[in-house]
């Protein structure tokens, strides 16, 4: 197969070709292939032409998996690319809630969304809908969304124009295509997977799979297998019980919160036996209670219905509580656990199944910039490592990146003072004034964010300051980035994980310099204390590694690689926390970090010199 043929580019970067030439190979023998590839060095171009090449040959789809859709935003931009150069059916698909145009109307919640749209539809009140088997337009739309992938908000304002449903484009424009790009739901989740293979015919087995930041994999599978509820989210399920005029639901539920609030009175401890809450029930209520409780509330659509017509609010809290219900009266692998007034349910071993599900494929790729150890990676997401190939792109960009770590520093919890915070933001304050391109800080969590943002922003008041807030919105997010980029000098403050330091890029002059503020180790919690038992009892030796310190480690070193995005760039990058001076996280670092690395107690006026130098030397 002539690789170059099918490139995107006019040439490749230095390993590009290796990596889809590893990716080709391994879709052709059917193998599970891990791939790691610096951030900036294209591994989207790359493995889109080893998998869409591999794919031509052996006759399979491919099914392009992201995290967010930002990041299906990057693929899809590659995917044009490559059909202007080597034409292709491709489509991408969100979720109906994302496309739905009829929704604009009128506020409805997330959770509540199934109901309005099968409402309307049912009913023939949705004319985006109806139009869809009326009108030649719809037609045109698939054939040129098949023939060139539009981006989501074109997608929308075609289908407007043509007044049908945008999802219908999509959905049918995915069974006609060869390549499909779609978040992990669509991939992994079980209530979701049926729209993308059964409702399409999509054999698995004739289907090479390809996982984009699949160091989020576990994570992914931890949120599926798990769910919370509080007290307070009951209390307010019965609010809207009792407006929804749902009197036997209100009392039923009135007795559950009462239940629940004895529970966590009574019993010390987080982990609870959660066959005796369910006797518990059982004894006090009536044998099917609980089930028919739960049946009620996660299917009240008469409810839900009259709510739409008569305008009102959809009820969400109900429909939240009545899935916390079934798994709690159906899911034998659950563990029941207790913290504050929140009751969770946690599977001990998310990723369990998840080895199989993948062999169905005919080839799964897991890509990746930070999967180091591969080893301790691929146990973390249930595969074993002998039966899998990892591979380590070894071409780098021609990037410049000065790595200073500064040990005077932490976000150790114990060391969280005012103090501290004030020595942080001082260090902070001094990477900014030394820069004169933009900056953006990465916090480990909402709180330390918050905290540092405000006292930098009384040491720096000459510089547009642009801070990332929790449950951004789509919309929102793109409204942070634009006034972001309405300067040159601006700063961006977010936290890591976050959508702003993963498949979010800084290209160009964009960002001059990055500063990781802190390790981002996930707080205890009885759901990470399950996991943790879980692992030991199986014999795992690395669990700490595995679930807590690398997750950190690959979301500082994902931050850290926003600006890099091209070969030739030039930046600086700050780690400001004194674990990262350690040997140990020094060895986990990616080798294009570790290049130029200066260590130390550095105060304010060593590190405006160390930046300095820097720019006065590379411009």
């Amino acid at each position: 197969m002539d690789l170059e043929a099918r490139f995107a580019y006019q040439s490749f970067r230095p390993g590009q070709k290796e990596l889809a030439q590893r990716v080709y190979e391994a879709c052709v023998d059917g193998e599970t292939l891990i791939a790691e590839a610096m951030s900036g060095f294209g591994k989207t171009a790359a493995v889109l032409t080893g998998a869409l090449s591999a794919a031509e040959e052996t006759g399979c789809r491919v099914v392009y998996a992201c995290r967010t859709k930002r990041q299906i935003d990057r693929v899809v931009e590659e995917t044009t690319r490559l059909q202007a150069r080597h034409p292709f059916k491709a489509a991408s698909m969100l979720s109906k809630f994302d496309y739905c145009l009829l929704r604009r109307r009128r506020a409805v919640p997330q959770e509540s969304f199934g109901w309005y749209c099968t409402f309307n539809v049912s009913n023939n009140l949705c004319s985006y809908f109806l139009n869809v088997t009326l009108t030649e337009d719809f037609d045109r739309l698939v054939k040129e969304a098949l023939a060139r992938t539009p981006h989501h908000p074109e997608l929308i304002r075609r289908s407007e124009l043509a007044h049908v449903c945008p999802y219908e484009v999509a959905r049918l424009a995915m069974a006609q295509a060869t390549m499909a790009v779609v978040p992990y739901q669509y991939a992994f989740d079980p209530r979701a997977m049926p729209a993308l293979f059964d409702r399409n015919s999509l054999d698995r087995r004739k289907t090479l799979l390809v996982v984009d930041e699949a160091h989020n994999l576990r994570e992914f599978y931890r949120g599926l297998n798990s769910a919370t509820i509080t007290l307070d989210q009951i209390s307010g399920a019965v609010r809207e019980a009792e407006a929804m005029l749902m009197e036997e639901a209100a009392k039923s539920l009135s007795a559950l919160q009462r239940t629940m609030e004895q529970v966590i009175a009574e019993r010390q401890g987080w982990l609870l036996d959660r066959d005796s809450v369910l006797e518990r029930f059982r004894r006090d209520q009536g044998t099917a209670w609980l089930q028919n409780l739960a049946f009620e509330l996660s299917a009240s659509s008469g409810a839900a219905w009259g709510s739409v017509v008569y305008g009102r609010k959809l009820p969400s809290l109900i429909l939240r509580v009545g899935e916390f219900l079934v798994r709690l009266s159906t899911s034998s692998r659950s563990i029941l656990v207790k913290w504050d007034n929140t009751f969770g349910l946690v599977d001990p071993d998310p990723v369990s199944g998840a080895a199989d599900y993948m062999s169905e494929f005919r080839s799964s790729v897991l890509l990746s910039a930070t999967v180091n150890p591969s080893s301790v990676f691929a146990r973390s997401v249930g595969l074993k490592p002998e039966k899998v190939r990892a591979y380590h792109a070894s071409g780098e960009p021609l990037v410049t990146v000065r790595t200073v770590v500064d040990t005077g520093t932490s976000t150790r919890y114990k060391l969280r003072t005012p103090e501290m915070f004030s020595k942080i933001s001082d260090r902070v304050a001094a990477v900014i004034r030394s820069t004169s391109t933009g900056v953006g800080v990465f916090a480990p969590s909402y709180a330390v964010l918050a905290a540092i943002s405000e006292m930098v922003s009384k040491k720096v008041t000459d510089r547009n300051m642009v801070s990332e807030a929790r449950g951004l919105s789509n919309d929102q997010a793109t409204d942070v980035f634009d006034a972001y980029r309405s300067a040159d000098d601006s700063v961006l403050f977010a936290v890591q994980g976050g959508r702003f330091s993963e498949g979010e890029d800084f290209d160009g002059g964009a960002m001059g310099s990055i500063v990781v503020v802190g390790l981002a180790l996930p707080p205890p919690s009885p759901m990470m204390y399950a996991e943790y038992a879980s692992l030991k009892r199986a014999g795992e030796q690395d669990s700490y590694l595995m679930l807590s310190r690398l997750p950190a480690l690959r979301r500082a070193f994902q931050a850290a690689g926003r600006h890099v995005r091209r070969p030739g760039k030039r930046g600086l990058v700050f780690f400001l926390d004194e674990r990262f001076g350690n040997a140990a996280a020094r060895e986990l670092m990616p080798s294009w970090l570790r290049k130029d690395l200066v260590v130390g107690d550095l105060p304010p006026s060593s590190i405006e010199s160390l930046s300095r130098e820097f720019w006065s030397r590379h411009g």
